[in-house]
């Protein structure tokens, strides 16, 4: 059987140590994936990077339709779809890296909206404020038009993306690891979520097992699909440092959010802040810096507010009333007059301080504003 020019692609992604920049490498001196897949042994041997042991994984790679179609049906049995360098879907922003992957595996769907993205990246053992931070700002990001891309892992991540959810937003999640080997697997739901809301990515074939090697080079994805990447907390060996050199490397801004001076995980932070990224504090911080005008929030379903022209929804309204001016009030206090969920209230007091109709005190306690 004769390969067409897309297979030869995803079929050399699926060779074993081979990676995009090797790849890149290949395609580069031979001129075209064709020429790649009709060098001989000796030829392949010139490349930089590719050794005698590499060379034969890649002779018998090439002949290995097998996988291929084993892979291919992987996909399709499981929702997920292929897409290579030099398809028109391709992201465009990834075409502008250094080593853009040849192949993208993608469950979900991406739109021309994702073109402006911010990534939100930290610590996985995150605080109770980073976790918090986190969310807020990819509530606040998708609330405003922007996709919020991360990488699922345990902590910032995957605040980050929840965030988005909750504001019926566009997220993107880059995996470490192959979508037939969702790590870590406790975010099966989140990554589904991800996947009806946004697209989860991978450049690795769909049994790629979660290697720490992976992730490095994860992170390079994550910062090209952006237009910024913001870390949250991050400890002085973070993983969260790489995708902000990769920010830097590509051309992208970098921002970080201050925590407290006698936390281990903001170490990290400060002391990107101390090189030159610009300090967050809140959404508008980004926007300005990447001079974004931010899109109002999606349409949604709701009641008359009680205040008058400002819409709001039924939990929205419930929260309002149990509110004053003069006495803030803590949100279980809150849930329990007004008979709402704590995640609900949470939910509802954060729109509304994007509505300008509470505000937070120190402690978590809130207060109405205006009347």
């Amino acid at each position: 059987m004769v390969l067409d020019h897309r297979e030869r692609l995803i079929l050399l992604n699926l060779i074993a140590d081979i990676g995009s920049t090797r790849l890149r490498r290949l395609l580069d001196h031979f001129g075209g994936v064709d020429r790649v897949w009709q060098a001989t042994a000796a030829q392949l041997q010139q490349v930089e990077g590719i050794g005698p042991g590499l060379v034969q994984r890649m002779i018998s790679g090439r002949a290995d339709e097998v996988r291929l179609h084993q892979e291919l049906a992987s996909a399709q049995r499981t929702g997920v779809r292929i897409i290579t360098l030099e398809e028109a879907e391709y992201p465009a922003p990834l075409r502008t890296i250094h080593d853009p992957p040849l192949a993208l595996y993608i469950r979900g769907r991406l739109v021309e909206a994702d073109q402006t993205a911010v990534a939100i990246v930290g610590a996985r053992h995150a605080s109770r404020y980073g976790l918090e931070c986190a969310e807020r700002l990819g509530y606040e990001l998708a609330l405003r038009g922007l996709t919020v891309v991360s990488g699922l892992a345990r902590g910032i991540d995957a605040a980050a993306h929840r965030g988005a959810l909750k504001a019926s937003g566009r997220t993107l999640a880059v995996l470490g690891s192959g979508l037939g080997r969702l790590y870590p697997e406790e975010h099966e739901t989140l990554a589904k979520q991800v996947g009806e809301q946004g697209a989860v990515i991978s450049e690795y074939p769909m049994d790629m097992a979660p290697l720490p090697h992976n992730f490095p080079r994860r992170n390079r994805l994550i910062s090209g699909l952006s237009l910024g990447v913001v870390v949250v907390e991050a400890g002085p060996r973070s993983g969260s440092l790489i995708t902000a050199d990769c920010a830097l490397e590509q051309g992208r801004d970098v921002f970080a959010v201050p925590g407290p001076v006698t936390s281990v995980t903001s170490q990290g932070t400060h002391r990107l802040i101390k090189q030159g990224a610009r300090l967050v504090t809140s959404v508008e911080d980004i926007l300005d810096e990447l001079h974004l005008t931010p899109q109002g929030p999606p349409q949604v379903e709701s009641r008359q507010g009680v205040d008058g022209a400002i819409p709001l929804s039924v939990s929205e309204e419930r929260v309002l009333e149990c509110l004053n001016a003069s006495h803030p009030t803590a949100i279980d206090v809150i849930a329990m007059h007004c008979g709402v969920p704590i995640a609900d209230v949470s939910s509802a007091l954060l729109q509304m301080e994007l509505k300008r109709m509470v505000q937070q005190l120190p402690g978590k306690r809130f207060v109405r504003l205006g009347r």
